[in-house]
């Protein structure tokens, strides 16, 4: 008999956990004492009004279940609706275990501050424990608890400093930051970086996040708001708070990009899967990853959508690092050597003629398939060029004024 599979942990699932902990955390626990699990939390006071207290205390019975159920997929627990809604009221339940594992992890944190759990803390448990994800800091953070406790005085107590952490990708975020280079990083690794840059029309970091250069590791806006720091995508903006200006190249592009994607415009989506899966399993360097993801982004489309018919598949069985893992790997990091050379003008990467026999057929064959097969996405026809194709019909009112569907962002609140 075959082995029951675990139940997948998702990003859905983290979130969940996130905002589960965060408001459990907050509450108070009156009956402790007794086995009992019930939060009372601001919302269940509010629940005690008329006509609305139902409501409340059915919602929160559903949060609480929601959070079990995510909690025993990031065990790897298979609980029924029955089981899983009886655990969710003990003290004995799969969330009290893990918040108490992440405060055992907070504990040995020198960079944790605070004396509750944070998305910080949670994030950077999840980081350790679920690698596959590639998780990235919520941001980075300047003090260690020992330094914070060294620098106090009679006249002033410091508190922690939080730095912008742009990147989505838990490997790219490893070896760049929005203020330059992390300590950690070999000096070979940072100059190999910064003569990537050059070479792609870049002279400094900004300029390369405002080119796009990183645009498939960034962050989206919605997780740029789970930060304690003010950004702005407008220049010559001033946080009233420290008198200087709040403008942020990353949060700016990356308000950019959400709106080229609500406008149907954005070109700089997911352009490879073995490599990427190459790359977060640590077996690419950046350098010739970055390459590959432009020569992906530039390629005829129909050899694109042939590819991602079985790229896609692929790159997900190699991320169990089995048989296929071990027959593609090798092949994979050749053709994209040789891409990167085509791609740098021979600067990055090596020349191999077997790999460029290989590229004309593959891509040859990849267009034969992406003739006869519709991508998922595609809407009344639509077959718009992934790169250069023709833009949508601009929808004007009386006004002359172009219609949009919303006002865009100019400045984000802090969220803490």
């Amino acid at each position: 008999m075959a082995e029951k599979s675990k139940p997948e942990f998702t990003l859905g699932d983290l979130g969940t956990i996130k905002e589960g902990i965060l408001a459990e955390e907050a509450g108070f626990k009156p009956f402790e004492r007794f086995g009992s699990d019930f939060t009372l939390r601001p919302e269940t006071v509010f629940g005690a009004l008329p006509f609305v207290g139902g409501l409340t205390n059915i919602g929160q019975a559903i949060g609480k279940y929601q959070l079990e159920d995510s909690v025993n997929k990031f065990y790897g627990l298979d609980k029924g609706f029955k089981d899983t809604s009886i655990s969710s009221g003990k003290n004995t339940s799969e969330t009290n275990r893990l918040i108490n594992e992440i405060k055992a992890f907070k504990a040995e944190d020198p960079y944790s501050t605070t004396p509750n759990i944070t998305r910080d803390d949670i994030q950077n448990f999840m980081m350790q424990k679920k690698p596959d994800l590639d998780l990235a800091p919520i941001q980075n953070r300047m003090y260690t608890q020992k330094q914070l406790d060294n620098r106090t005085t009679d006249f002033y107590k410091p508190e922690q400093v939080y730095i912008t952490q742009p990147f989505s990708s838990g490997r790219t975020a490893q070896n760049i930051t929005s203020t330059g280079f992390r300590s950690g990083i070999s000096p070979q690794d940072r100059a190999m970086i910064e003569e990537d840059q050059a070479i792609s029309g870049y002279s400094s970091y900004g300029d390369a996040m405002k080119g796009g250069y990183y645009d498939n590791e960034l962050k989206s806006t919605d997780q740029f708001a789970e930060d304690k720091i003010n950004q702005s995508n407008v220049t010559n903006m001033v946080d009233p708070r420290t008198g200087k200006s709040t403008y942020d190249p990353a949060y700016a592009r990356a308000v950019t990009k959400e709106n080229r994607q609500e406008a149907g415009n954005d070109t700089a989506s997911e352009s490879t899967f073995i490599c990427t899966a190459l790359y977060e399993m640590g077996q690419m360097p950046i350098g010739i990853y970055k390459y590959d993801q432009r020569y992906g982004q530039q390629v005829n489309k129909k050899i694109y959508n042939g590819y991602a018919l079985w790229g896609k598949p692929i790159a997900q069985k190699m991320r169990n690092r089995g048989f296929i893992y071990n027959i593609i790997t090798p092949i994979a990091m050749r053709w994209a050597e040789q891409m990167a050379f085509d791609m740098s003008d021979g600067k990055v990467g090596k020349k191999r003629y077997s790999i460029k026999a290989m590229k004309f057929l593959g891509e040859a064959i990849c267009y034969g398939i992406g003739l006869f097969i519709k991508p998922e996405g595609e809407k009344h026809g639509s077959n718009r060029n992934r790169q250069h194709g023709e833009k949508r019909r601009t929808i004007r009112g009386e006004d002359g004024l172009q219609k949009r569907r919303g006002r865009p962002r100019t400045k984000r609140r802090t969220a803490s």
